[in-house]
């Protein structure tokens, strides 16, 4: 609620006086002081400047209707943002320009700069120009109190719709920094920059390795986009950050961890491939230790534990690389150990070092296990342990198991440890149950000397077998198998079932007709491939038992369910309804649902005229998945899309062709003191409308003439006056966006009797180069009195040009994205004959790709513009200009 001293809502910015006017107050009631200063100053301001407090309530609107709170994000207790959400979320940033600590103008989109100012006394509480100078700034809001946009300009519209769009702004922004994580010699600075799509916000950080909030006020706010944080902590500090746009949305957390150290260098042993060294063949015969400093400096390696022992090498270390050093067995008399270091000394002279050590072991490691080999009736883990004489100390074991019969060897690598043959060794192996089995293990120390193999076999029996089904198909078709891919944990028979409730009942299979491994052998923790072939299954549910017997005739078992579902799922268009036309930015959703009880699995679509696939399996052959409504692009858009169960039935393709947006001019003819435009209709249009102006940027508030077919004549123009044009339809739902905007020039002066692009008809250049005269392009055009005058010379009056653009652009409608270059008269031409010719050295665009090109003449006082193809166009009769006739110019 305002109080009664409330200052005047801002209501118009121009004072209009007639016989009568009426003054609008605020809502409070009227004030007759404040109606004769408005009369006698003509709108002058109210003397209370504006209060710029946190919390303080502005009207942005000028009428009450559209209200900010000022709030305080940092803590200062100066307001430095205007929520306009309720949330206290800052939408608008408050600048401080003059740097006299109070808030002069407003950021409205995260860059940094003022784009309107605060008027230090009301009634309008922004402006265009600092100090209330300028227009006022006024928010619009709809009839629901909708924040539109700002009205700068007074007409009651608004014109800057920014901060409604970042209001609606769901996009989290990006933050990130100039600094990456790692250790530095001296004090730092990072750059943190927060990117949005519409308007980045705040940045907050935290150098402590807290978690930064805004809401709890933890860490320190910067203001967007950018700002340079110092990081001079000696140490190791975790500078932590995130940031958010104008509409609250936050960015995901960056985390840089740094260490600033400006003492002794740091040495860090980087790794060493090996602890021990042996020598034996099959052993670690060396051993390489890779180290780092932090600092550059001369290093010296010496044999002791210090930095004065047995000099071994010395040389230059670089920050930062890695540096090796060797050592075999041959630096040893026999077995034992040695120790090594490191040391570095810096360009301030302190030593920094780092230790190591390195031991020779000849002598194999013994393996044993327990229990040892036998029968047993009960469950049973066996263990395995080494124990090393050399010393190094055991370093894996490796073992091979198997039911039924002995396996291979297992196998370890003495100079790397990898394992070539069986599992590595971290736990009891248990025992498989009702079978034979047998285990062999062996060892390696961590000089790389091999065990011998040690063998044991177990025999053990005492329960049924546990089952694991890896995969299985849980939906079939009228056509498609059923595979299961499944383990037993025991030896023995086995046999797949349907129906029944167990390993007695339902329907036994056999192997054949297309069934394989229904039945058979299982070895232990073997994967068995089963196919079921679809005429056992029944329309819905089926249940499938896998049965596995021991050796006393006992089952273990499990049992999966299938869906045979022989209905295609059915899939239609949601939205839009009809094949148009509506308006650009339409989206189009998509929905499947199934009959056959197993459930749509995916939708896929085409927007090339192509049919949307699925190969057998269900995979996408051809098309794109849909997820989500998405947005169709202007034109005709012919979409083909189908559906897939998750049996993988498949529906038809349907196909269903929309149109969008505005209709596409082709082309626009020349009359004196007209202009036919030509344009391609639209099924489902109701009229079509055509808007210009002899100003660029023509919108629907310029002129316009309407029409129900192609082409809309525009009439009463002014001769050789450049007119700029730009089509909408008309249709159930309105009016349409307006089309891409062309230009032309009405004239009383005929065509070019005749030109055309004379040479070359394709072209390739590199890119930002300038041809020269062995790739320049060519143009010759005729017209009366002007080529057949003999002797020829160039007359004053042709402006000829060569220019590109894009491959899919018309340069007579789309002008505007052609870049053109003059052409000079070429004198020696000798086969000429009638015709004049020009040529023209163009330069490359920078971006590679292909383009086309096209010459461009105009004759003054004699020819309108006429534009030259490979063959022909002007005046004369029978003569017509192609797109398809444009040169091609390739850019490297």
């Amino acid at each position: 609620m305002r109080n009664s001293n409330q200052y005047f809502h801002y209501l118009s910015l121009i004072l209009i006086f007639s016989f009568q006017f009426c003054i609008l107050l605020p809502n409070n009631g009227s004030n007759p002081n404040a109606i004769m200063a408005l009369l006698l100053g003509l709108g002058g301001r109210s003397s209370t400047p504006v209060n710029m407090d946190p919390g303080t309530v502005v009207d942005l609107s000028g009428n009450g209707s559209f209200e900010g709170t000022l709030v305080d994000s940092d803590g200062n207790g100066i307001s430095d943002g205007i929520a306009l959400t309720g949330i206290g979320v800052p939408n608008l940033i408050l600048i401080d320009t003059n740097a006299d600590s109070i808030p002069d103008a407003v950021d409205t989109n995260g860059d940094g700069v003022a784009d309107y100012y605060i008027n230090p006394t009301p009634p309008a509480f922004l402006t265009t120009g600092p100090g209330g100078s300028g227009s006022p700034v006024v928010a619009i809001v709809d009839s629901s109190g909708n924040l539109i946009g700002f009205d700068t300009d007074g007409d009651g519209t608004a014109n800057d719709t920014l901060v409604a769009q970042i209001l609606g702004d769901t996009a989290p922004p990006t933050i990130t920094s100039s600094l990456s994580s790692g250790t530095y010699s001296t004090s730092q600075t990072t750059t943190l920059t927060c990117t949005d799509n519409f308007a980045p916000g705040n940045i907050i950080y935290t150098l402590d390795g807290s978690t930064p909030n805004f809401q709890t006020k933890e860490g320190t706010i910067l203001s967007p986009p950018s700002k340079t944080v110092s990081l001079s902590f000696e140490g190791s500090r975790t500078l932590t950050a995130f940031c958010r746009d104008l509409n609250g949305n936050l960015s995901s957390t960056i985390q840089i961890n740094y260490t600033v150290d400006s003492s002794v260098p740091a040495l860090t042993l980087v790794s060493q491939t090996s602890l021990a060294v042996s020598s034996s063949g099959t052993g670690i015969q060396s051993s390489t230790a890779t180290w780092q400093t932090n600092r550059s400096g001369s290093y010296a390696i010496y044999e002791g534990s210090s930095c004065s022992g047995t000099n071994i090498t010395t040389g230059s270390a670089s920050a930062n690389q890695n540096i090796t050093f060797v050592r075999s067995y041959t630096n040893f008399s026999g077995e034992g150990t040695k120790s090594y270091r490191i040391c570095v000394t810096g360009s301030n002279g302190l030593v920094g070092f780092v230790s190591f050590s390195l031991q020779r072991d000849d002598t194999a490691p013994v393996i044993s296990t327990s229990p040892s080999a036998g029968n047993y009736s009960s469950a049973t883990s066996v263990t395995a342990s080494c124990t090393d004489v050399g010393g190094s100390g055991c370093e894996k074991i490796a073992y091979t198991t198997q039911a039924g019969s002995a396996p291979s060897n297992p196998g370890i690598q003495g100079p790397t440890g990898n394992i070539t043959n069986g599992v590595l060794y971290n736990s009891a192996i248990d025992m498989s149950d009702a079978s034979v089995t047998y285990t062999k293990f062996v060892a390696r120390d961590n000089a790389g000397n091999l065990s011998s193999i040690h063998s044991q076999t177990f025999t053990v029996d005492t329960q049924v077998a546990t089952i694991t089904v890896n995969s299985f198909t849980s939906a079939i078709n009228g056509s498609s198998n059923v595979n299961l891919n499944w383990q037993s944990s025991k030896v023995g028979t086995y046999q797949i079932r349907i129906g029944g409730s167990s390993c007695s009942t339902g329907t036994e299979l056999s192997n054949g007709s297309g069934n394989s491994n229904v039945s058979g052998s299982a070895l232990v923790a073997t994967d068995i491939s089963s196919t079921i072939t679809n005429t056992h299954f029944i329309e819905g549910e089926n249940t499938i038992r896998i049965c596995v017997s021991n050796l006393i005739g006992s089952f273990g078992f499990t049992t999966r369910t299938t869906n045979k579902d022989t209905i295609a799922p059915n899939v239609s268009i949601t939205s839009p309804s009809g094949s148009g036309p509506f308006p650009s930015g339409t989206q189009i959703q998509l929905s499947c649902s199934d009959t056959g009880g197993t459930g749509c699995d995916k939708i896929i679509y085409t927007l090339n005229g192509t049919d949307p696939t699925f190969d057998s399996n269900g995979a996408v052959t051809n098309g794109s998945i849909y997820s989500s409504a998405f947005a169709l692009s202007n034109g005709n858009i012919q979409i083909k899309y189908r559906a897939i169960d998750l049996a993988k039935n498949n529906s038809s393709v349907i196909t269903q062709n929309i149109y969008v947006g505005p209709p596409v001019i082709s082309s626009v003819g020349v009359g004196t003191a007209q202009l036919t435009v030509n344009f391609s209709t639209v099924t489902g249009a109701t009229g079509y409308k055509v808007y210009y102006s002899s100003s660029s940027g023509v919108t629907n508030s310029n002129s316009s003439v309407s029409g129900t077919s192609s082409p809309i004549v525009l009439t009463g123009l002014n001769n050789d006056t450049t007119y700029y044009i730009r089509i909408a339809l008309t249709a159930s739902y309105g009016e349409s966006d307006l089309g891409s905007e062309t230009y032309q020039t009405p004239s009383n002066l005929p065509l070019v009797e005749s030109c055309i692009l004379q040479w070359p008809s394709t072209l390739t250049l590199t890119r930002n180069t300038t041809a020269n005269i062995s790739n320049a392009i060519y143009v010759q055009f005729y017209h009366t009195n002007i080529t057949n005058i003999f002797p020829q010379v160039a007359d004053s009056r042709v402006q000829l040009q060569v220019g590109y653009g894009p491959s899919n652009s018309n340069p007579m409608t789309e002008p505007q994205n052609w870049t053109f270059f003059s052409a000079s008269y070429n004198s020696s031409c000798l086969s000429c004959g009638n015709n004049h010719e020009y040529y023209s050295l163009i330069t490359a665009p920078s971006n590679p790709g292909t383009y086309k090109y096209v010459g461009r003449l105009k004759i003054t006082g004699v020819a309108r513009e006429t534009y030259c193809d490979l063959d022909g166009y002007g005046g004369y009769s029978g003569l017509t200009f192609s797109t398809s006739q444009l040169g091609t110019l390739t850019v490297q």
